[in-house]
C-alpha cells in the first residue's frame, strides 16, 4: 500500500510539472496578443526563450521540451501572420521560427543539465555530510553495539529505509519492499549482516558506503580490545617478574627461619630445655605471621594491579575506623599508642568499611615502626570544603624527598631491605574510593600521611548500599 502511494505521489508530481509549463506558456501568450503590433518575432523569441531556460532549470528536459513545443505552437499560431492560423505569410518568419525551435531544444537541455548537476552536488554534499555525522559518531564509540544502533538509525533516519537490522544479532522481523543484504567485513574480519529493505530505489552508493564505514568502526573496536587485552598480558607479565624479584629475598628467609626452627626442635628435641622449645615455637609463629602477611599484600596488590578490586560502599564513620585500629593495636602492645582527635559534627563518608579499615591499617602500622616509645600516633578527622580528611600523624624521623618520591610504590625497598606494600596497597585502595593518599611533613618532626574523600551531598547520615 505504502509503495503504491509513492508512485501515485511521483506521478501527479510529473504531471504537476506539465501543468506548470501550461499554464505558463498561456500566461505569456495572453501578455503577449495584445503587443502583436508592437513587438517584433524576434522580440516574442526572446521572452518564450527565457520561460524555455527557467522551466528546464526548474523541473528538467521533459518540462522544457513542452515548453518549446508549446511557446512555437502559441507564437505560430497567435503572434505570427496570418494570425490563429498555422500558416506563416513571410518566408522569412518560418527561418525565425526553426532557429527558435532549435535554439530552445539548446537552452532547454543545457538548463537541464545545469539543474542535474546542481542536485547531484547538492546530493553529494548531503551523503558526504551523512558520511561525516556518521564517523564522528563511530569514532566516539567503544562497543559494538553502540555502532549496531548508530548505522540502523541512520539507515532508517537518512537513507529512509522502512526497516534495517543486523543480522545474526537481531530477531527474525519480517521485512518488506526491496530488501538488500550487506556483509559487515572489514578485511578477512566479517562482523555481521545487516539486513535493510526500501519502499523506493535506495542510494547504493550512500548505503555501501555507511556499511563499509561501521565495518571500519567495529575492526578498530576490535582491534582496540585486542590492544588493550595484550596490554594487560604484558602488565600482568610484568608483575609477575616483578613479584618473582620481590619475594625471592623477603619468602625465602622466612620459610629459611620456619624450616630450621622445625628441623631444631626434631633433631634436637630431647636436649632442649622446654624454655628453649617454647622460643622456637614462637619463632615459628612469628616468621609463619610474617609470611602470611606477606603473601596476603602480595595477592591484594595483584587484584588492585589487575583492576579486580570490588568495592561495597556505604556510609561510615572514620572515628569507628581510628576506633577499631586503636583497638588492634591494644591488643597487640598492650600499650595505648594512639590518639584519636575528631570533631563532634564530623559527617559520615562513602567508602568501603573493610577495604578502608585495612588502608588505614597500613598506614597506622607504618608510622608506629617509626614513632618514638615517648609519643603517640594521632589519627585526627578534618573537613575542608567538601572532603573528609583522615590524618595519620607521625612524630618520628622526617622522611627525605628523596624517599617520599618513591615510597609508595609498590616493591620499593625501605631502609630495613624488605619490599614496601603496605603503602602501595593503601594508595591503591585509596584512589580505588576516587580519593588521595599523600605525605606530608609534622611540624617539628616527623611525617603525616593524609586520607583525602569526597563527601556525598545530599545523602542522609544513614549507611546504605551504593558505589564509590
Amino acid at each position: 500500500m505504502h509503495q503504491i502511494d509513492t508512485r501515485r505521489a511521483k506521478q501527479f508530481q510529473r504531471l504537476r510539472v506539465y501543468e506548470v509549463a501550461l499554464l505558463s506558456v498561456t500566461v505569456i501568450t495572453v501578455f503577449a496578443l495584445p503587443l502583436h503590433n508592437v513587438l517584433t518575432l524576434a522580440n516574442f523569441t526572446m521572452i518564450y526563450l527565457l520561460l524555455v531556460v527557467i522551466i528546464a532549470i526548474r523541473s528538467g528536459t521533459g518540462a522544457a521540451f513542452a515548453t518549446t513545443f508549446l511557446s512555437f505552437m502559441c507564437i505560430n499560431l497567435f503572434l505570427v501572420p496570418p494570425y490563429y492560423s498555422f500558416g506563416v505569410a513571410d518566408a522569412r518568419q518560418v527561418l525565425d521560427l526553426g532557429v527558435f525551435l532549435i535554439v530552445s531544444g539548446i537552452a532547454g537541455r543545457l538548463g537541464a543539465h545545469a539543474r542535474q548537476q546542481t542536485q547531484e552536488a547538492q546530493q553529494r554534499a548531503a551523503e558526504q555530510e551523512i558520511l561525516y555525522r556518521l564517523t564522528r559518531s563511530f569514532n566516539q564509540l567503544t562497543q559494538n553495539a553502540g555502532v549496531y544502533e548508530a548505522l540502523t538509525k541512520v539507515l532508517r533516519e537518512d537513507l529512509g529505509a522502512t526497516h534495517a537490522h543486523i543480522l545474526p544479532h537481531a530477531s527474525d522481523t519480517a521485512a518488506y519492499g526491496t530488501v538488500h543484504y550487506l556483509v559487515l567485513q572489514s578485511g578477512e574480519h566479517i562482523y555481521g549482516t545487516v539486513r535493510v529493505s526500501f519502499d523506493r530505489p535506495p542510494q547504493v552508493e550512500l548505503l555501501n558506503s555507511c556499511v563499509a564505514q561501521a565495518a571500519m568502526a567495529l575492526h578498530r573496536i576490535d582491534l582496540t580490545e585486542r590492544a588493550s587485552k595484550s596490554q594487560r598480558f604484558e602488565e600482568a607479565d610484568k608483575l609477575k617478574t616483578a613479584l618473582l624479584h620481590a619475594v625471592s629475598h623477603d619468602l625465602r628467609t622466612p620459610i629459611t627461619i620456619i624450616k630450621t626452627s622445625a628441623s631444631n626442635l626434631q633433631r634436637l628435641h630431647d636436649q632442649l630445655a622446654r624454655e628453649e622449645k617454647m622460643a622456637i615455637a614462637e619463632t615459628i609463629e612469628t616468621e609463619v605471621d610474617q609470611l602470611d602477611k606477606l603473601v596476603g599484600n602480595l595477592l591484594d596488590m595483584s587484584r588492585l594491579q589487575a583492576g579486580a578490586l570490588t568495592l561495597d560502599c556505604q556510609l561510615n564513620s572514620f572515628e569507628e575506623i581510628a576506633g577499631d585500629v586503636a583497638a588492634r593495636i591494644w591488643q597487640l602492645t598492650k600499650q595505648e599508642r594512639l590518639a584519636l582527635i575528631f570533631p563532634d559534627d564530623m559527617p559520615l563518608v562513602n567508602f568501603d568499611y573493610g577495604l578502608f579499615l585495612q588502608a588505614v591499617t597500613n598506614l597506622v602500622d607504618n608510622a608506629l615502626r617509626y614513632e618514638p616509645a615517648s609519643s603517640q600516633i594521632e589519627l585526627r578527622g578534618e573537613v575542608h570544603d567538601d572532603k573528609a580528611l583522615l590524618k595519620v600523624v607521625n612524630h618520628g624521623e622526617t622522611i627525605s624527598p628523596q624517599v617520599k618520591a618513591h615510597m609508595m610504590e609498590p616493591f620499593y625497598r625501605g631502609r630495613e631491605g624488605h619490599i614496601g606494600l603496605g603503602l602501595p596497597i593503601a594508595k591503591g585502595i585509596i584512589e580505588a574510593h576516587a580519593g588521595q593518599l599523600w605525605v606530608e611533613d609534622t611540624p617539628g618532626s616527623g611525617a603525616t600521611f593524609i586520607i583525602a574523600l569526597a563527601l556525598t551531598k545530599d545523602q542522609p547520615h544513614e549507611a546504605q548500599n551504593s558505589h564509590c
